[in-house]
C-alpha cells in the first residue's frame, strides 16, 4: 500500500484546534490553515505548522494529537512536528466550508443584568 499526502492530510483533518474548541466553533488544524507543509519519506512524516501565536501554549497538545492520528497509518514509522520559522499565521489562512458558520476572531464581554433587570 502506498501512503500519499492526501491520506495523511485526511488524518490531520481529525485534529481539532484546541482554541477553536474552547470558543465553541471547533475547526480542524487544516481548516484553520495551521498546516504549512507535510512530507512523507520512507516511513517518516514531517509536519510544519504555522500557529496563530508562535508561543501557543497548546502546541505540545497539538503535536501529540498530530502524532497520534498519523501513527494510525500502517506505513508511518515516525512523526516529526515543527513550527514554521518563516511564516506568520493570518486569518486569511482559514479555509471556509459552505456548510460551516463563519469564524469570528472577536473577543466579547458578557453583560450581566442586575436582579432588578437593569443593564
Amino acid at each position: 500500500m502506498t501512503t500519499d499526502v492526501t491520506l495523511l492530510m485526511a488524518q490531520l483533518e481529525r485534529v481539532v484546534e484546541p482554541c477553536s474548541l474552547s470558543m465553541g466553533s471547533p475547526m480542524s488544524i487544516c481548516d484553520m490553515g495551521l498546516v504549512e507543509s507535510l512530507r512523507f519519506d520512507r516511513g517518516v512524516v514531517s509536519v510544519v505548522l504555522c500557529l496563530t501565536d508562535p508561543g501557543c501554549i497548546n502546541y505540545p497538545k497539538i503535536r501529540r494529537f498530530i502524532t497520534d492520528v498519523l501513527m494510525e497509518v500502517p506505513e508511518v514509522e515516525s512523526v516529526q512536528v515543527s513550527l514554521s520559522t518563516t511564516q506568520l499565521w493570518t486569518p486569511d489562512r482559514v479555509r471556509s466550508r459552505p456548510a460551516a458558520q463563519p469564524v469570528r476572531f472577536v473577543r466579547t464581554t458578557a453583560r450581566v443584568q442586575n436582579p432588578r433587570g437593569e443593564p
